[in-house]
């Protein structure tokens, strides 16, 4: 499978709101007691241009309020809506606070939306692959990509004098394991074409051996090419 292209995975926090009436005081209802107390969300550090947990509590309260003087026929449809565009502002304001910490904490995305009572929705983000050196989840285990698709050619070197040539590949990727952790490498790539027309090599991409990020890729193998100091294969 050739990466020609990246699927990014955007976890968004959404109202989901329902359409009743009574529903919609439900859910605020909801997202004020998940709010309230809420580790994640300390009163503290409570952003300055955000509504206060206060303030949408007493606007919740309001709604409510204004739609029991409905049902007894001693308030107006207006007052009513009138506090639910209130509190629809409110929430507004909190699902922005949510998304920010959520953007900022990438891999409890999901738990941080659901814990303030928001619900979640995954947004797949397509964009062109670019030359780029990532760690996986295998300690020492480097993913490499290419911009374009076809067969590429990959270099590897600690200090861009002594070069290391790796497995050519028939697709936009590979991979180099057995690296030490903390190592510092740099990494580049060049197309080759079918006629065998070679492309000008990529810059160098310099990365430090970890763990982190999740390997996103597998394709056909190509046997492996041991250098000096590490095996390479596009899986």
């Amino acid at each position: 499978m050739s990466l020609t292209s990246v699927i990014i995975k955007h976890i968004i926090a959404i109202l989901a709101m329902p359409h009743k009436i009574g529903d919609k005081i439900i859910r605020a209802q909801s997202i004020l007691a998940k709010l309230t107390n809420n580790a994640t969300f300390p009163v503290a550090g409570w952003p300055a241009n955000v509504v206060t947990l206060a303030q949408f509590g007493i606007d919740v309260t309001a709604l409510v309020n204004a739609e029991t003087a409905v049902k007894n026929r001693t308030g107006t449809s207006a007052a009513r809506n009138a506090a639910l565009a209130t509190v629809m502002t409110d929430l507004r304001s909190l699902l922005y606070m949510v998304q920010l910490k959520a953007d900022a904490n990438l891999s409890n995305a999901a738990s941080i939306i659901t814990s303030a009572g928001f619900a979640v929705k995954t947004a797949a983000i397509k964009q062109k692959q670019k030359n780029d050196a990532k760690n996986t989840e295998v300690l020492g285990k480097v993913l490499l990509t290419a911009e374009g698709s076809g067969h590429h050619e990959w270099q590897m070197s600690k200090d861009k004098v002594a070069i290391t040539s790796l497995s050519p590949t028939s697709v936009a990727h590979t991979f180099v394991s057995g690296l030490h952790t903390g190592d510092v490498w740099y990494f580049r790539n060049h197309k080759v074409n079918t006629p065998k027309i070679t492309y000008n090599w990529s810059s160098w991409i310099e990365l430090t051996v970890g763990s982190g990020g999740k390997n996103t890729g597998k394709g056909g193998g190509n046997g492996l090419n041991t250098g000096s100091v590490a095996a390479s294969s596009n899986e």
